[in-house]
Formats: structure tokens, C-alpha cells, sequence
């Protein structure tokens, strides 16, 4: 079977190589539009901002930028960024309440969504999801809580202000119940490779499923992809992250995994119907920033080898290995 969908919006690249490689990756992913998210690398001033999008104008590819909205415990220019071309504000959720607050505030006053890491870094030192296989590896685990307990806080302070706020890659059973009732100004992101593996994919200290947020158990998956279903999920994102130091101890490898010049393909391969894959990587984040996506590819669906020689990605390192779509 072969069908017609727009290019990909993905709302969630994180800085960790040039805006050069992510754009020719994004081609080979059918990503029409992206979303940097700094992580990786700050960008939190005007020079920043302007280098980036300066790269992605030479490029001749639409790269939105979202720029850090707390740096060094101070609130950014954040007024100052977006009319220099900022689109969104990342933030993470343990940072000081009162800024975050002030956060919202910007966000509601100048309409520009706030992506948040709801993760409470005290509590997320270890390298692996908490579990059996985690115990037998003899590896320091990360709790579902560490998670839970930040949605659950930022989603209380989201009530009192009407900011679009998108907590970004999600990936517990316990944060999807949570938000189950969110209000409409309040969206859900996962990261494809939760909706692929769980932690019982990862054996023999295999460092190509070490990533951040980890990937959780069978039970989280399929609740994952239920909320797919459901229409409680509003994105499916790639969270790719160009690591390359992966050939070393297991606490020692970089987190990260190399998947956006196989983006589209990926997310056709999920087991969902395609019309809510298309509403989940295209539909939706082009609504959430008022942007029609003109440019259409088609999908056949088929059994397939990823070749890796293939990626324009400075990393080459995944652990995906078949698919069951690609683009024509």
C-alpha cells in the first residue's frame, strides 16, 4: 500500500551537532519542519539565537529555535528573543518555581509555547530504568517518580495560566494518568523510541538503547501507545541526539540515539493507524505554531533493512534495524 501525507514537523532535535547535518538528515527523514531544542549546547542570548537560525537560513531548511527561558538561575530576554526570531522556551521543570512562574507569565503574554523537561535531576543520577534488568545488570536506575512527581507539579502551576505548554517526551504510565484530564492549553510529546522498545529490549549492557528520558518498561509502552489512541498524546517527536560515544562502559556511553534521517519512516512503522500517525507528526505541531505544511511525500508500506550509510547524521550509531515504511 502506498499513501500521501505532508512532511513531518518533529518538536524535538536536540542541538547536538551543526544545523548543516540536521538539515540534510531531516531530508532523508521527510521532516519538512524542526524544532531545536538546546540541551545540548545553551542558547539562551541574541548571538546564539542568530547563529543558529543564520545556519538553517543558509541551509534553505525551516528550523525553529527554542531558546533556554532560566540560564545560570535568571530568566532570559525572553521578550528581546522572540523578536529576534526565538519560537518557543525550553525550561526544566526543577528549576526555581517563582522563575518558572514568571516563565508562564512570557508565555501567555507573548503566545509562545513553553516545552518543558519534566524531570526532577536529583532523583534521575542513574543510567537505566529502574527494573529487573537493571538489578541483574548491577547498573544505577532511574524511578518512573522521577518523572511523575514533575508533571504532577508543573501541571497544577499550568492551571492558574493559559501559556501553551507542551510537557516534552513523556514516557510513564503514571504521567500519562496524571494528565489524562490536562486542560486545553496543556500538550503531550513522546519520544519515538519509547513507542519501540522497553527495557527488556536492552541486554549485554547494550549502549545503543542508552538515551534520556530512558526507556521504561513494557507496561509503559503500551500505555504510551494507547494514549496514542486515545488522543490523549498530542506529538510523536524524535528526540534524536547525534551520540557517537557509545563504544565504552554502559554508565560511561553518551545517552542518545541517531534516528532523525529515518524519522517519518519510523513513526509509519508504529503500530497505529496512519491517519493518527499523520494528525500526531504533522497535523498537530504545524497547528501548534499556526504553519501549513505545503510539501507532501508518500509512504509505502514495506519490509525493510536500514542501511545507516545512508544518514547525513554525524552519528550513525541506532539500534532500529528494520522497518515497515519508507518514502518513495
Amino acid at each position: 500500500m502506498r499513501i500521501k501525507v505532508p512532511k513531518s514537523f518533529d518538536l524535538n532535535i536536540k542541538n547536538s551537532e551543526s544545523v548543516s547535518r540536521i538539515a540534510k538528515s531531516a531530508k532523508n527523514g521527510g521532516v519538512g519542519y524542526a524544532l531545536m531544542i538546546p540541551s545540548i549546547k545553551p542558547i539562551y542570548d541574541k548571538l546564539h539565537l542568530a547563529y543558529n537560525l543564520k545556519r538553517a537560513n543558509e541551509e534553505n531548511f525551516p528550523l525553529l529555535i527554542a531558546v533556554e527561558g532560566i540560564y545560570e538561575n535568571r530568566l532570559s530576554d525572553i521578550s528581546i528573543l522572540k523578536q529576534k526570531g526565538a519560537s518557543a522556551i525550553y525550561i526544566n521543570s526543577d528549576e526555581d518555581m517563582n522563575l518558572i512562574k514568571r516563565i508562564f507569565e512570557y508565555g501567555s503574554f507573548l503566545d509562545i509555547p513553553i516545552f518543558v523537561n519534566a524531570n526532577n535531576k536529583a532523583l534521575s543520577t542513574g543510567v537505566i530504568n529502574e527494573s529487573e534488568n537493571a538489578y541483574k545488570m548491577g547498573l544505577s536506575s532511574i524511578e518512573n517518580y522521577a518523572e511523575s512527581i514533575e508533571v504532577a507539579k508543573i501541571l497544577e502551576l499550568s492551571r492558574h495560566f493559559d501559556a501553551k505548554i507542551v510537557f516534552q517526551s513523556i514516557t510513564t504510565k503514571e504521567s500519562i494518568k496524571i494528565l489524562k484530564q490536562k486542560p486545553k492549553n496543556i500538550f503531550v510529546d513522546i519520544a519515538i523510541d519509547n513507542l519501540f522498545f522497553c527495557d527488556e529490549d536492552i541486554s549485554d549492557f547494550n549502549t545503543l538503547f542508552k538515551t534520556f528520558p530512558p526507556i521504561r518498561s513494557k507496561t509503559d509502552k503500551e500505555a504510551l501507545l494507547k494514549a496514542c489512541e486515545e488522543g490523549i498524546v498530542d506529538f510523536i517527536s524524535s528526540n534524536h541526539i547525534a551520540a557517537i560515544n557509545k563504544d565504552v562502559a554502559f554508565e560511561e556511553a553518551e545517552n542518545g540515539i541517531s534516528k532523525l534521517d529515518i524519522f517519518t519512516q519510523l513513526a509509519y512503522s508504529l503500530p497505529l493507524p496512519y491517519e493518527k500517525i499523520t494528525e500526531l507528526i504533522s497535523t498537530n505541531p504545524s497547528k501548534l505554531f499556526n504553519i501549513e505544511i505545503k510539501e507532501y511525500i508518500e509512504i509505502e508500506f514495506e519490509d525493510y533493512e536500514i542501511d545507516t550509510s545512508n544518514f547525513k547524521s554525524k552519528s550513525k550509531i541506532t539500534p532500529y534495524k528494520t522497518l515497515k515504511a519508507k518514502i518513495v
